[in-house]
């Protein structure tokens, strides 16, 4: 979907680190690993133990997490790629903080790969979520890379630029710049969004 050279998944090397949310048994990092593609699947602490046993039992990077008020234990601009497939995690909740939490963690140009009945509005209800999901990412300065049938493909930007030519007061607001975006071990998630130094 992604259209890298050769259609060779890990695009030559440049795609090494996957975050795959609400991951189930991790297939999808199985599936990642015979193109020499690390993924960490996270799973919700709440009925995935078995899975997730399942998973590190197969060899696969695995943990019981939860995605919520504290920051994921890892620092900022670790994946190339995050991952949610009908993970049911309400992205729009906190104004985004959790979706903010994705940005931290994505590189540069990094890619956030959604695959949910929202990305296809089918009813109203969809509908409002796919317009409020995208009224999001645009503030965020995210672009569409790739987008079919359930699935959208988001690229966060390479550089600051987009960011310093919102309109003042845009939300999500930047974040303070005595804030540490390498910082995880206890720090709360903060909806704002994590500039790249200069």
């Amino acid at each position: 979907m992604l259209n890298f050279s050769d259609d060779i998944l890990n695009n030559n090397g440049n795609l090494r680190t996957v975050l795959d949310v609400g991951c189930g048994v991790a297939s999808f990092g199985a599936y990642l690993l015979s193109s020499d593609i690390i993924a960490m699947s996270l799973a919700p602490n709440d009925v995935h133990q078995n899975q997730i046993q399942f998973a590190l039992e197969r060899g696969i990077p695995a943990y019981l997490g939860v995605l919520g008020t504290k920051r994921l234990p890892y620092p900022s601009r670790s994946f190339e790629l995050a991952h949610c497939s009908r993970c049911r995690i309400d992205w729009l909740q906190r104004d985004g903080i959790l979706l903010l939490e994705l940005d931290r963690l994505l590189r540069p140009g990094g890619y956030f790969a959604y695959s949910s009945p929202e990305a296809y509005a089918q009813d109203e209800e969809d509908l409002r979520i796919w317009k409020e999901m995208s009224a999001l990412v645009e503030r965020m300065c995210w672009k569409i890379a790739a987008k079919r049938d359930q699935t959208v493909i988001w690229q966060k930007p390479l550089t600051n630029d987009c960011y310093m030519k919102r309109a003042p007061g845009t939300r999500p607001l930047l974040c303070k710049s005595d804030d540490d975006p390498d910082a995880v071990w206890g720090v709360r998630m903060e909806a704002c969004i994590t500039p790249y130094s200069e």
